[in-house]
């Protein structure tokens, strides 16, 4: 197994700037950036070391290529070049599976010989804008999404049969329409053109169900590390009421669902909690129950009623949460509360606040969920201590005393991969019969 390799491409697609560090040190320097965080903060948390990942190359499920053409206007593709509409090519990526290097060079060999018309963000002109394409390790399954800048799709019945012909992974292909001047890469028109408009994945013993928009973590393998270190920390007995705020498309809930009595998902994104309620359908789990609602005004709804969860779970975008979710959960007076975060920097800040109302944890967990990038995941679990506001401690720095804006705010910068959290959209379809 590769511990570090040489990409040549990798200062200028930016997506993989710790590739050439041996991933030991890369583990290291995550770790050393998150203690001196909580050090920032005074809070007195021992910070664990990183669980690195078996395998630090080829698990990104989820990948999304645009396309150019070179100086002999041969087509290519790849990523963006950073903060730009320059695609670079990134042909054979060693962030991602084999079969999505195969299929990606297979598109960009048919969209040349079938002279589909490159999109142009400069001029507003041509076709096809981007690819996405999803995959399910565990199932082998793939999904394409055609992102064009208008529905005409000149080729579509060709390029779809030749791509079922040569890959029998892909399960479904779909057209979605974006014809607006955004870097928003999907809109709301899609089309199904093959299959059902899903894919799915085993997530150790659920199966999860996801569309092109829904959340899903990137790496399959750690995010199964993740929960089960979750799920073990909860140390859950079948006995508690467990509250999954942020829920998205339901996946926590569900996985904790067979330790405990009953579970609660919620998530403001209502396409998200169709998908989520089709998940605990497709597991046959009957304990669990989604409701579309900000999560904030659920939990300070909740505390007015003074309803009652042993266990409250957030797993919120990297902004983290707010003052009025922190202040009600803790009002709600839970056993213990899991926190799971793609951004130290706004975890801690918010650990500073529940240390207020008694809430504390004494450890923090990472874990690598994206090898050779700066991205790292944290989880702690916080429970009641009465003789917190007793304690002497030391004055956080200023940085966790304001709530930032934006990342300008933060000394040290954790870019997460989930800047949109929770999105988790199953598309409404327009079956389209190539």
């Amino acid at each position: 197994m590769r511990f570090f390799m040489k990409c040549p491409k990798a200062k200028l697609c930016g997506g993989c700037p710790l590739i050439s560090v041996p991933y030991k040190q890369q583990a290291q320097k995550k770790q050393k950036q998150v203690e001196e965080l909580v050090k920032k903060s005074g809070l007195k948390i021992t910070v664990n070391p990183v669980v690195m990942a078996k395998e630090p190359f080829g698990y990104r499920n989820k990948v999304i290529v645009g396309f150019a053409k070179d100086r002999e206007k041969k087509v290519y593709s790849g990523l963006y070049a950073p903060k730009s509409h320059r695609v670079i090519n990134t042909s054979g990526c060693a962030m991602q599976p084999a079969i999505v290097n195969r299929i990606i060079d297979a598109i960009t060999r048919m969209v040349g010989s079938m002279k589909i018309q490159i999109y142009n963000p400069k001029t507003g002109t041509g076709l096809l804008r981007h690819v996405l394409i999803r995959y399910g390790k565990e199932t082998d399954q793939v999904m394409v999404v055609f992102v064009t800048a208008e529905k005409n799709f000149p080729s579509r019945k060709n390029l779809v049969n030749a791509l079922r012909t040569e890959f029998p992974q892909i399960t479904t292909i779909l057209q979605n329409i974006n014809p607006r001047d955004t870097s928003i890469v999907l809109q709301d028109e899609t089309l199904l053109l093959y299959g059902k408009g899903m894919i799915e994945d085993q997530l150790g013993p659920i199966k999860i169900a996801f569309s092109p928009s829904a959340f899903y973590q990137i790496n399959h393998d750690q995010c199964l590390v993740l929960y089960e270190m979750a799920k073990q920390s909860l140390g859950l007995t079948k006995t508690e009421a467990v509250l999954d705020t942020y829920c998205g498309v339901g996946s926590i809930g569900l996985f904790m669902a067979d330790a405990c009595k009953r579970v609660v998902g919620v998530e403001i994104n209502k396409d998200a909690i169709v998908n989520a309620r089709y998940n605990a359908q497709l597991n046959h789990i009957d304990n669990i129950r989604f409701v579309a609602e900000d999560s904030t005004k659920f939990m300070v709804d909740a505390a007015k009623r003074h309803n009652y969860y042993d266990v409250i779970i957030l797993d919120p975008p990297r902004a983290g949460t707010t003052p009025a979710f922190i202040e009600s959960a803790c009002a709600l007076k839970p056993k213990k509360i899991l926190y799971i975060s793609c951004d130290p920097t706004t975890q801690i800040r918010d650990l500073l606040i529940f240390r207020k109302h008694g809430y504390v944890t004494h450890q923090l967990s990472l874990v690598d969920m994206f090898p050779n990038t700066e991205h790292i995941e944290s989880l702690c679990v916080l429970e009641y201590d009465p003789n917190v506001k007793k304690q002497q401690w030391i004055k956080p720095a200023k940085e966790f005393t304001n709530r930032p804006t934006s990342s300008k705010n933060k000394k040290i910068k954790f870019d997460s991969a989930k800047s949109v959290k929770k999105s988790g959209r199953p598309m409404k379809y327009k079956k389209n019969h190539h």
